[in-house]
């Protein structure tokens, strides 16, 4: 009897255990489905990855203990791989062929579940899909069953809960139908939509006017008819709404919050640069609009609004201003084109390149001039600024020809513009270009500069002992490099190059940061502490690339990009190799998105002597990066650097940038002109070194020159005019 009573005490405490193992692994289950679910919103496939892998094992291991709703939890799998192949997915192939199965897969369990909310989801995941290969067929149809299903419910059951839901989707429809030529009906479903939503008062009124006005220009590019007016009055009302609702609501909504409504919007506001030379006033606002109030809306220093006659005002007979703008020509074509701006008369639309074209057009084989931009190696950045068919594509006659007789150039960049230094191979020597987040600075031009004091951070020790004590840390910027940096090389003449600055100013303000000392801890205290007119930094940088997977179905939700970007510091060698190390914990790594919470509006000019500062994720608004982290965090000037650097050529570039400097006559600082002096003076620039001999492969004394691509034109400068 006694043993019974074990037995069946032994039996009852394995069935509860067996509950509780079920209840925690469904937790454990619905956890990381959630957090997969954030990921994929986000856009950080990478990490969505991650979740996916551990589902995967977790569903495995708890299959046997989660009984009838097994299935389910596979269901939740396949919609996660699903959105998974989707992020990869670029074209119809191998990546949409699994996105695709999987979602079949998922919608084939909730359907026999009769699991109506997880069955629109995944159709309208499909829909997406087959919006991103350009099957619009396929996702016209996923969109028509949910319609059905909404069409049924209002008719049958009045919930009027469904009606937004139901008219979402009908505009959807009305873009599809466009996409296959069907502009007719298109035109009347968004006409209905626009009824509706303009009746409820709701926002979403603007947004039926920007899909009306692009199944206009749909119309106009496949029939030749002449709609271009209507779609651009219907533009200029979601343009001015839209931005007029941004610009009110980013002083008023937390800096995720910004970010989120932005990169939910901007995507589709970029929709109207398809009209050209139809709307170019209402064009060279946009672009003023977004280049502006982007770069400060993590900042408490944004400006008003500026319009494009108040930035033609600032302009003399000697000046023109260009807006570089990447945009969606027909067909989703990615083009580059140039709004040109003179001292008299309107602005004028340059139409440039297609993107792609320009991308895979083949350099010094086997490289091509996507992989050129792509590759780590300096050398290979030669061939960007070498091969005249480049030139002529930027700079291209008609452009040439709209910049008249202009000798000084003022630009702001766009898409992969932001990367490559055009200012370098103008065709006309004789114009000086300045590179400007955006032209609207024009508008209020810098008094004199003052460089009194400044904070010289290099010859830093990255194997020192640093046990860091704050805990404000931007975790997700460790997590992304941990597993990316193997070893951290020290920077011989880093040390060097500060050293030598810090002593011929001779500048009681100046402060040295070097060797152990220089902590992202101890370099933020000190900022903190004082307000420096020149931030100079050097170190090694880093730029993690991400995935931009948004489309007219789904629009992006957030952006982990800034994290994916910064600077080492002291110590980092052995943090970042540290397995026990707690990632709230300052960790020698100073990313962009700690960058832009930093307060630099006093700052005249920040220098980041590191590899690909000026690198960063391309998207539709810009590069997110470390030049967007400092224009964020309110900094004026800025030096960065496109690829990586060659210690001894960087080193001397920027010291003799700062003996130009100490030359300028006091209350006239021209950054721009001493950094054009040092770059003249790095071309010129010969020494004696002992070195490999490529014919002999023996060691020899040889003459060294500096004047190529690789050696001046890494760097940029930003914002000095």
């Amino acid at each position: 009897m006694k043993s019974f009573r074990i037995i069946m005490i032994m039996v009852g405490l394995m069935v509860s255990s067996a509950v509780i193992a079920n209840d925690d692994s469904r937790q454990r289950l619905t956890g990381l489905f959630l957090q997969a679910e954030q990921c994929y919103l986000t856009d950080d496939f990478e990490q969505l990855r991650t979740c996916r892998e551990n589902y995967g094992e977790l569903y495995r291991q708890s299959k046997a203990l989660l009984g009838d709703s097994a299935d389910v939890y596979q269901a939740y799998y396949d919609k996660m791989s699903g959105d998974y192949y989707y992020g990869m997915t670029g074209e119809e192939g191998y990546y949409s062929v699994l996105a695709e199965s999987y979602y079949q897969d998922g919608l084939t369990v909730f359907s026999k579940r009769n699991s109506m909310d997880n069955v629109i989801t995944l159709r309208e995941e499909l829909a997406q899909l087959y919006y991103k290969v350009k099957d619009y067929e396929h996702a016209l149809w996923q969109l028509d069953t949910i319609f059905a299903f909404y069409d049924n419910r209002l008719n049958n059951l009045q919930i009027t809960s469904y009606e937004p839901r139901y008219y979402r989707t009908l505009s959807q429809l009305a873009i599809c139908h466009a996409r296959l030529g069907h502009f007719e009906q298109a035109l009347q479903q968004i006409a209905e939509a626009q009824k509706y939503f303009k009746r409820q008062k709701s926002e979403f009124y603007y947004e039926t006017l920007r899909r009306r006005g692009k199944i206009l220009m749909m119309q106009a590019d496949s029939l030749g008819a002449t709609r271009y007016q209507e779609a651009r009055r219907c533009y200029e009302q979601y343009v001015n709404e839209e931005c007029t609702s941004i610009a009110q609501r980013l002083d008023t909504m937390s800096s995720a919050h910004r970010a989120q409504h932005w990169l939910a919007t901007h995507r589709f506001l970029y929709d109207c640069y398809r009209l050209g030379n139809h709307a170019p006033e209402l064009l060279y606002n946009l672009a003023l609009f977004s280049k502006g109030y982007l770069l400060a809306y993590e900042s408490n220093h944004q400006t008003p609004q500026v319009h494009w006659e108040q930035v033609r005002r600032k302009l003399t007979s000697r000046d023109c201003a260009l807006e570089f703008v990447q945009y969606f020509g027909k067909n989703d074509e990615k083009r580059m084109g140039c709004l040109v701006l003179q001292s008299k008369g309107k602005p004028r639309f340059i139409d440039l390149f297609a993107t792609d074209s320009l991308l895979s057009l083949k350099l010094t084989s086997p490289y091509t001039v996507a992989s050129a931009f792509d590759a780590s190696s300096p050398v290979i950045k030669d061939t960007l600024y070498r091969d005249s068919r480049l030139q002529q594509l930027v700079w291209s006659p008609r452009l040439m020809e709209a910049i008249g007789n202009a000798d000084r150039v003022f630009f702001a960049p766009d898409g992969l513009i932001h990367q490559w230094a055009i200012e370098y191979i103008i065709p006309d020597s004789q114009k000086v270009c300045y590179r400007l987040s955006s032209t609207r600075n024009l508008v209020q031009r810098h008094t004199a500069l003052s460089l009194q004091s400044g904070i010289f951070c290099g010859g830093i020790a990255y194997r020192a002992k640093y046990r860091p004590t704050g805990t404000d840390n931007d975790y997700m910027a460790y997590r992304y490099l941990k597993s990316r940096i193997s070893d951290i090389n020290n920077l011989p003449y880093s040390k060097i190059e500060v050293d030598s600055i810090y002593d011929f100013r001779q500048n009681p303000n100046d402060t040295l940061l070097i060797g152990a000392s220089a902590t992202d801890e101890q370099l933020l205290q000190l900022l903190k502490e004082k307000k420096y007119d020149i931030v100079h930094i050097t170190t090694h940088g880093h730029f993690i690339g991400s995935i931009d997977v948004r489309n007219d179905l789904r629009p992006l939700s957030d952006d982990l990009s800034l994290s994916r970007c910064g600077l080492i510091f002291a110590g980092a060698a052995n943090i970042l190799s540290d397995k026990d190390f707690d990632d709230h914990l300052f960790d020698a790594v100073l990313s962009g998105t700690e960058i832009a919470q930093q307060d630099f509006s006093q700052t005249e000019l920040v220098v980041c002597n590191a590899c690909q500062t000026g690198q960063g994720r391309l998207t539709e608004d810009g590069v997110y990066g470390l030049q967007r982290a400092l224009k964020q965090a309110g900094a004026n000037a800025m030096i960065v650097s496109l690829w990586n650097l060659y210690d001894y050529s960087s080193c001397i570039f920027l010291r003799y940038f700062y003996e130009e400097l100490q030359q300028q006559t006091t209350g006239k600082t021209d950054l721009h002109a001493a950094f054009l002096s040092a770059r003249q003076w790095l071309m010129e620039h010969e020494r004696i070194d002992y070195a490999l001999d490529e014919a002999t492969l023996g060691m020899k004394y040889v003459k060294q020159r500096y004047d190529a691509p690789r050696h001046v034109n890494p760097f940029i400068i930003i914002d000095a005019y």
